[in-house]
């Protein structure tokens, strides 16, 4: 199922965030946001691939309140099953749901769920 607009903008701007806090802590951070596929691992085009001197240490998925699913978590299972750690990134408040749906998926010893909160004070 394809994002909304919002969605996508929210979900691309993440990846792009990520990519430059974790910059100096790895010696690269390839980036997949959108539909791009600049770097792939293992056949797939994980959103963000965290590499250490050539070598694939963690690939790391950004999901939005409107991924967070079931079917989504098919994608999730291929990801853990290429030999580097999984980390999903979520809503805040949309950790619960990913948990619950890693637990029936199988998924909670493979992959690690971390959150994102976006906040404007405007």
């Amino acid at each position: 199922m394809a994002r909304s607009t919002d969605e996508q903008f929210l979900h691309d701007w993440v990846i792009r965030k990520v990519q430059e806090k974790y910059s100096r802590q790895y010696s690269k951070v390839h980036i997949n946001p959108g539909e791009e596929k600049n770097y792939e691992f293992g056949g797939a085009y994980p959103d963000i691939i965290f590499e250490n001197y050539g070598q694939i240490v963690q690939v790391v998925e950004v999901e939005t309140k409107e991924t967070i699913n079931e079917e989504r978590a098919k994608k999730w299972k291929d990801l853990s099953e290429l030999g580097a750690k999984l980390h999903l990134l979520v809503p805040q408040n949309m950790q619960n749901a990913a948990r619950d749906i890693c637990w029936k998926s199988g998924l909670m010893a493979k992959v690690k769920i971390g959150s994102f909160d976006v906040n404007l004070n405007i």
